[in-house]
């Protein structure tokens, strides 16, 4: 089982088998991936990440998302437990990943979160 950590806590998390048909993966194009939000089964429980889309079938979509040590993990994840997440979303979470003192080079005097949709 692969493992991970995030916010100090870490996480074993299941890799569930997206079938075998290789000629039903499809993928995004490469570096316009889906920005997501994906509930990662665990050994107990869940977890949600904040993640990118890579591939999907009719059932699975393979996410990539980031440790505190900025590893990068891939699990292929159920299609119920994957929703995207606005960019707004997505850099109030960048900005929380951020060490503070790198925050003002990013946003300067911006506020995360406020972007247009």
């Amino acid at each position: 089982m692969a493992s991970f950590t995030l916010d100090g806590i870490t996480y074993e998390y299941l890799r569930p088998d997206p079938g075998h048909d290789p000629e039903a993966a499809h993928s995004w194009t490469y570096g316009q991936y889906p920005k997501v939000m994906a509930t990662l089964p665990l050994a107990e429980g869940t977890v949600a990440v904040y993640a990118v889309a890579e591939r999907w079938n009719p059932s699975h979509i393979l996410v990539s998302w980031q440790d505190d040590e900025h590893h990068a993990h891939w699990a292929w994840i159920p299609a119920g437990n994957v929703r995207r997440v606005t960019d707004s979303e997505w850099d109030i979470e960048e900005y929380r990943r951020c060490p503070e003192n790198l925050r003002g080079v990013r946003w300067g005097a911006r506020l995360p979160g406020f972007l247009p949709a």
